[in-house]
């Protein structure tokens, strides 16, 4: 059951990322679209957007991981 909790909480975790990254995403969006092609675009957005989707992607495994853990914990004992 424990490990089932942990599987829910790390998919929520991986849904809040996926709505910290939208949001954070329109809100930079809406800050620069004024001065689109005025100013180039600084690094630290690049290193943000690869940071970003980096942990979006290892979030995503360990959600996977967790869940495909539990399914097969509750499997093995539903066989005994």
């Amino acid at each position: 059951m424990k490990l089932i909790i942990l599987a829910i909480a790390a998919w929520i975790l991986t849904g809040l990322i996926a709505v910290l990254g939208v949001t954070a995403g329109a809100t930079i969006w809406f800050d620069v679209e004024p001065v689109v092609d005025s100013v180039p675009d600084p690094a630290s957005y690049f290193v943000a957007v690869a940071v970003g989707f980096l942990a979006l992607f290892l979030s995503f495994m360990t959600s996977i991981a967790f869940t495909v853990r539990a399914a097969h914990c509750t499997a093995r004992r539903n066989a005994h």
